[in-house]
């Protein structure tokens, strides 16, 4: 059997004119390795037709199709010329023609026969001609287990995109307006809180309140340094500027860090674990604890700073220097510190569960698609 047997291309057309940022789908804003999609960043900025998917419809980036982009429509909407969109064929389910697509194997089909070196492309006759096992009645079962296990995997990102949110609005509110809880409960500035200068910054902050810079409180290590690591290339996550992991002049590091990239995206990341850093990823683990949230939010308000005023005609770039310069607060209320950890480490828990289910999902993906594993 093939995938032709199973599942056609979708062919239908929608104007651009009706599509929102919600529902409009391209290879940018579906996301690597298997990860769905987020929301569109821009519209086509001409008048164009779409190919029209809907719900149910599973749709993948045909552009570098190894980075394995793919998402199961939950609502109805267009898609850009360079996003193929499948529909079960009747007798088919569409979870179980999920599953299908979210195979390695298929994506190592589609790269055989790719069109185009620099910015390859599946062939879409080729792509149709895939081979899968008959697996008979248990393909709706199967269906349903990888269906139930993405959607908690997505779940817990959504979680985890609400507690980012939630995070730097308290840090803003806290550490940037300095309307933390006072001992009454009120918003300390707003409700009279002594301020007092401070020449470094050249405004008022909370009495009893010191303004550090990251230097002083951690070191700032970067990929190209020596860290007494070795480890297997491969055998950890890696961090590098953008979001291609191409690997060159590596280091290794373990512990609860704080990762930015110099270059690129300037992407900053906390991560806790054993990980590989590229030679232009600042790595900052503060030598207490207590700084690890308003670092890592700090760090995130300067990041658009750090892209006007970023070195570099061509590649843009901060300097180790620039991440050392990057101030914290060292404030009289241990509550602040430990309440922002807290949502940190529980978005990093989420982020371990994502990982594991990940990894069961993909482990078990072949054994049920080559009949090994059934589910009655």
């Amino acid at each position: 059997m093939q995938l032709k047997d199973i599942a056609e291309y979708a062919i239908e057309r929608i104007s651009s004119e009706n599509v929102s940022l919600e529902n409009y789908i391209t290879t940018d804003n579906l996301l690597p390795d298997k990860q769905g999609r987020t929301i569109a960043v821009n519209l086509p900025p001409q008048k164009c037709t779409l190919t029209r998917y809907t719900v149910g419809d599973i749709l993948i980036a045909n552009i570098r199709p190894y980075l394995k982009k793919i998402w199961m429509a939950d609502t109805d909407g267009g898609a850009s010329n360079d996003v193929l969109v499948f529909r079960a064929k009747e007798g088919y389910s569409s979870k179980y023609l999920y599953a299908v697509l979210l195979q390695d194997t298929f994506y190592n089909w589609v790269m055989k026969a790719p069109r185009g070196s620099q910015m390859p492309r599946g062939d879409k006759n080729h792509i149709m001609h895939f081979s899968i096992v008959d697996i008979g009645a248990s393909r709706d079962n199967i269906g349903e287990l990888l269906s139930n296990l993405d959607r908690k995997i997505a779940l817990n990102r959504q979680i985890n995109a609400n507690l980012e949110v939630l995070a730097r609005q308290l840090y803003d509110y806290w550490f940037v307006q300095f309307d933390f809880p006072d001992a009454n409960g009120k918003p300390y500035k707003s409700s009279g809180g002594k301020m007092v200068y401070n020449p470094q910054l050249k405004r008022e902050i909370p009495e009893g309140w010191n303004y550090l810079t990251t230097d002083k409180i951690t070191n700032v290590i970067t990929g190209k340094e020596d860290a007494n690591f070795s480890v297997p290339d491969g055998k950890y996550p890696f961090f590098t500027c953008s979001r291609e992991n191409l690997r060159c002049n590596i280091s290794a590091f373990s512990g609860k860090a704080i990762l930015i990239a110099g270059n690129g995206e300037f992407n900053v990341k906390h991560y806790t674990g054993e990980f590989n850093a590229y030679q232009r990823t600042y790595v900052l683990i503060p030598n207490d604890k207590k700084f690890y949230g308003v670092l890592y939010f700090a760090a995130h308000n300067k990041i658009d700073l750090f892209k006007a005023q970023s070195n570099g005609s061509i590649i843009k770039f901060i300097t180790k220097g620039d991440v050392e310069n990057i101030g914290v607060f060292d404030c009289q209320t241990p509550y602040l510190y430990k309440y922002l950890n807290t949502l940190i480490e529980t978005i990093e828990l989420n982020e371990h569960e994502i990982t594991s289910l990940t990894r069961q999902r993909d482990e078990l993906l072949p054994l049920l698609m080559n009949g090994q594993v059934t589910i009655e």
